[in-house]
């Protein structure tokens, strides 16, 4: 595993919390350890010593230690694949790719009930100008949820 195959991975986590409205702390820690583990950590391999080395780095803490060495042994974060299992296949592709905010994936799905990548993307289309999408972008996050089995 490199590093940015894990600060991706902790970015992703941070995305899906938000998307859950989960505790905001947790999601900026998430994206703080990211920012870390890309500037911090050597290229090349990561071994288990270049984790236990971030540790040190002041704001990094047991669960984010916890979590890249589980990355490193098993190639997945255990929580992420919790949350994705509590999302709607869309939903989750829209936080996995990034190509909508976080809050505003969450809105779309807790507030507004919107689970089928048809209403999601009528959703989008409709409100495009206020949520500042490009018609590129609205293309791509279309493409992408007509991929999903409905």
């Amino acid at each position: 595993m490199r590093k940015e195959e894990l600060a991706t991975q902790f970015d992703l986590l941070s995305r899906l919390l938000k998307v859950i409205r989960d505790n905001p702390f947790k999601a900026r820690t998430y994206e703080f350890a990211a920012r870390v583990i890309r500037s911090n950590l050597p290229s090349g391999q990561l071994t288990s010593d270049d984790i236990a080395g971030i540790s040190s780095i002041k704001g990094i803490g047991k669960a984010v230690k916890e979590k890249s060495l589980e990355f490193l042994e098993s190639g997945e974060i255990k929580k992420t694949s919790e949350l994705k299992n509590m999302m709607p296949a869309a939903v989750y592709l829209l936080a996995f790719h990034n190509l909508v905010d976080p809050e505003v994936v969450s809105f779309i799905w807790k507030d507004m009930g919107l689970e089928g990548p048809l209403e999601i993307v009528d959703f989008l289309e409709n409100r495009k100008e206020s949520l500042k999408l490009s018609q590129d972008r609205l293309s791509k996050i279309e493409a992408l949820l007509m991929e999903v089995d409905t």
